[in-house]
C-alpha cells in the first residue's frame, strides 16, 4: 500500500454497468482517478453516484466492465454477465486499500470511540493491539476527538460520530477514501466540523472520492468534479469550469436548483 508514484492510477473504471432489475443504475461508466486526486461526484438523487462508490469497494457487483485498483484487477465481467473473473479472496485483499464513510455512522454502540477505531485493525488485519491503540489515539487526535476516546457513541454529537467513522476508516490505513454523502445526516451547524476533517485529508494528498450535495464544499475541496445523471457521467471538469461554464444544460439546471434551495 501507499505507493509513492505520483502518476499512479489509483482507480480505473472501464465501461462498467450496473442494473437493479430493469433499472440501469450505471450505464457504461468510465473513470480514472490518479494518486492524490480529490474528486467530488454530484448530481440528482438516483443518478448512480452512491452505487458507483459501492462498486469500487465491492459492496455492489458490477454487471459488466472492469474495475482496477492500484493496478490490480478488482472486478471484471463481460457483457453476458458471467461470473466475476476475480476470486473472492483476491477481492477482499484489494478492498482493504479503500476506506469508506457512509451517510449514517454505523458505529458499534457497545464500544467506546477508541474501541470503534481500534476494532477492525485487530480483528480484520490481525495487527498487534498495543500498536493499534497507539495509532488509533493518533488518528483521534487528528480528527479532534482525542478527548472523547472513552465516550460511547450515544454520548457524542452527530458530527463527532461522523468524525469517529472517518477515524475508523483511516485506522485501516487505506490508500483511497470513499465518502458517500458524509454530511447529509447532520444538522447544519455540525457539517463544518466534518468538512474540515475531509479538507485536512485533501491537503495531505489523500486520494478521495466524495459524493456530496454540498456544492460550495465540492468546489473548495475537489480537483475535479464529476456530474452524473441517469447512470452516466455527463461532465468531468475542474470546479471553476463546471460551475461557471458547464457544457451540459442539465448541469446548470441542477446547480441553480441546489443554489436556490441553499438560499432558502
Amino acid at each position: 500500500m501507499n505507493n509513492t508514484d505520483p502518476d499512479m492510477k489509483m482507480i480505473q473504471a472501464l465501461n462498467i454497468t450496473k442494473s437493479f432489475g430493469a433499472h440501469t443504475v450505471l450505464d457504461n461508466v468510465t473513470l480514472e482517478v490518479k494518486k492524490g486526486e480529490v474528486i467530488a461526484i454530484i448530481g440528482p438523487s438516483g443518478s448512480g453516484k452512491s452505487t458507483l462508490l459501492r462498486c469500487f469497494n465491492g459492496l455492489e457487483e458490477i454487471d459488466s466492465g472492469r474495475i482496477i485498483i492500484e493496478g490490480d484487477i478488482f472486478s471484471e465481467k463481460d457483457e453476458k454477465h458471467h461470473k466475476d473473473k476475480i476470486s473472492a479472496r483476491a477481492k477482499r485483499e484489494i478492498a482493504k486499500k479503500l476506506g469508506m464513510v457512509f451517510q449514517h455512522f454505523n458505529l458499534f454502540p457497545h464500544m467506546t470511540v477508541l474501541g470503534n477505531v481500534a476494532e477492525a485493525p485487530v480483528t480484520v488485519l490481525g495487527q498487534k493491539k498495543s500498536d493499534v491503540i497507539k495509532n488509533a489515539l493518533m488518528i483521534l487526535d487528528k480528527v479532534g476527538l482525542l478527548d472523547k476516546k472513552d465516550a460511547y457513541p450515544s454520548k457524542i454529537s452527530g458530527g463527532q460520530k461522523q468524525r469517529v467513522a472517518i477515524a475508523r476508516a483511516l485506522g485501516m490505513n487505506p490508500d483511497i477514501m470513499l465518502f458517500d454523502e458524509p454530511t447529509s445526516a447532520l444538522d447544519p451547524e455540525l457539517i463544518g466540523e466534518v468538512q474540515k476533517v475531509i479538507s485536512d485529508l485533501a491537503k495531505e494528498k489523500m486520494t478521495m472520492l466524495i459524493v456530496t450535495h454540498e456544492m460550495r464544499f465540492a468546489g473548495e475541496v475537489a480537483d475535479r468534479i464529476i456530474f452524473m445523471d441517469e447512470g452516466k457521467i455527463i461532465e468531468d471538469a475542474k470546479p471553476a469550469d463546471l460551475f461557471n461554464n458547464p457544457e451540459h444544460p442539465r448541469i446548470k439546471t441542477f446547480i441553480d436548483k441546489i443554489s436556490r434551495r441553499d438560499a432558502e
